[in-house]
């Protein structure tokens, strides 16, 4: 049984010949293999077919074939014009008469194959499928490179700007940097700047989430095991100092290492020098230390938790990743970008939001941050069945965002949580607008106590003697 071209399933094609019965055989042998096609006698005509193409089902087309002897002129001056819009590697030629110097002409301006008729369907098949591939290729390759060389910090809030003017004078050296600020901020996001604008940006970047790996791992994720180091250890494994050297080591929340070690890994910020566990031998690592934190980790040098001088070894550039709240005027254009993103990823075609709802998503507080405005977007764009976001009733599946005119009663305890005041300080909250923020923070962890716990940075137990006072159940 034949089975369909996977490149030419689904492609949409634009046929440009006078003769009919030609059309028909092209379209004939394209449709059978999944193509959508669109037929053209003239090159008048295929402008026009060309000009709407973008209401084609949203898309250009991604293949043109295209005679060369046409009633109106030659296909060649149509190829010139695509080659002005960087289609023309879109184009297959075909031609009754044709010549070596039509094929050469053709190919110059930018056509991607030439064809002669009389011609088979599966010189046509052929033809188009590697075409099609082709342009599939170079596509993936420019979403790549943009990803590669955007921007990813969005925003013109000053403080935004001044973060993005630390990372130009920091990134092309070695410095260690220590971001700080609430969870959801886009920390990582500031790593990933630095690595990208970097003299090691063509080398790896690796990410540690210091609270995510069980503590007695930690060592052997960072520095790697021989085998036999411990039960479970059945071969040698290297660790991340190893893996990321020449490149970027990202340790995220760094607070949460234990003491002994802090111990060992200022061993490697002093002098590069570590051993894996279970061995003897020394190895060395040329790594750049980037960690984020959201604690206060002055504060836990002052009880403990924290080494002194682990601290001032990586704290040689500081960068604070500020609070969504702190840079409201930046919520349209990150909501904007958002929806944009959402909407490509899920094939959701436009969407936008209204005057309306921009103005409702920026009066809120975001105690999630950037994260948490991320999450909500991806909802509202999965959901709303309009183009236009009218307003917040739209964002489903989402607790209702206060406005200005609702806000005042639970904005005191959101900002007082998120700004991470002492629990002591939750014992001054009225007892109704603590009940909840407390069961919004628990709906938006899915019941999660501890994860909710992390968010406001508050013991998890403590959390849960809070809970049984305002009779709050997962």
């Amino acid at each position: 049984m034949k089975t369909k071209s996977s490149q030419i399933s689904g492609a949409h094609v634009l046929i440009v010949d006078d003769h009919r019965n030609i059309r028909i055989s092209l379209r004939l042998t394209l449709e059978q293999e999944g193509a959508q096609v669109s037929e053209a006698s003239n090159i008048a005509e295929a402008r026009l077919k060309l000009n709407a193409s973008q209401n084609f089902q949203g898309h250009k087309f991604d293949l043109i074939l295209l005679d060369i002897r046409l009633p109106d002129g030659s296909g060649l001056t149509l190829l010139e014009d695509l080659r002005k819009n960087l289609q023309a590697s879109r184009v297959v030629v075909i031609s009754g008469d044709g010549s070596a110097s039509d094929a050469y002409s053709a190919t110059q301006i930018g056509a991607f194959d030439f064809i002669e008729k009389p011609f088979t369907p599966e010189r046509v098949l052929v033809s188009a499928s590697r075409c099609l591939e082709f342009n599939r290729i170079e596509e993936t390759n420019a979403k790549l490179s943009k990803l590669q060389t955007e921007n990813e910090i969005i925003g013109s809030h000053p403080k935004i700007r001044e973060i993005q003017a630390i990372i130009a004078k920091t990134a092309p050296t070695s410095g260690r940097v220590l971001i700080s600020g609430e969870s959801g901020t886009g920390k990582e996001l500031i790593a990933r700047e630095l690595h990208r604008l970097s003299p090691r940006a063509k080398k790896t970047m690796l990410k540690v989430n210091c609270a995510a790996i069980p503590k007695n791992l930690m060592e052997s994720e960072l520095f790697g095991h021989e085998k036999g180091a411990f039960t479970g250890a059945t071969k040698t494994r290297l660790g991340v100092f190893e893996r990321a050297d020449g490149g970027t080591l990202f340790l995220d929340e760094i607070g949460e290492l234990e003491l002994d070690v802090q111990a060992k890994l200022l061993r490697v910020l002093q002098n590069g020098e570590f051993s894996r566990v279970g061995g003897d031998k020394i190895l060395t690592s040329d790594v750049r230390i980037i960690c984020a934190t959201n604690r206060d980790l002055k504060q836990m040098c002052q009880t403990g938790e924290f080494r002194e001088d682990l601290f001032y070894r990586l704290n040689v550039i500081t960068i604070h990743s500020p609070a969504l709240r702190e840079r409201a005027s930046d919520v349209p254009e990150l909501s904007k970008r958002f929806l944009q993103e959402c909407c490509e990823e899920h094939s959701l075609g436009h969407k936008e939001f209204s005057t309306l709802a921009l103005k409702q998503l920026s009066e809120y507080s975001w105690p999630g941050n950037v994260r948490e405005l991320r999450n909500t977007i991806e909802r509202s764009a999965i959901f709303s069945a309009d183009t236009v976001i009218e307003n917040i009733d739209d964002l489903v599946n989402q607790p209702k965002i206060p406005t200005s005119s609702t806000v005042t009663t639970i904005d005191t305890s959101a900002d007082a949580l998120t700004l991470q005041l002492p629990p002591s300080s939750w014992e001054t909250f009225q007892v109704e607008s603590g009940r909840k923020f407390l069961e919004y923070m628990l709906r938006k962890s899915d019941g999660n106590v501890s994860e909710a716990a992390r968010t406001l940075d508050v013991e998890r137990a403590y959390l849960h003697r809070l809970m049984k006072k305002l009779g709050i159940h997962r």
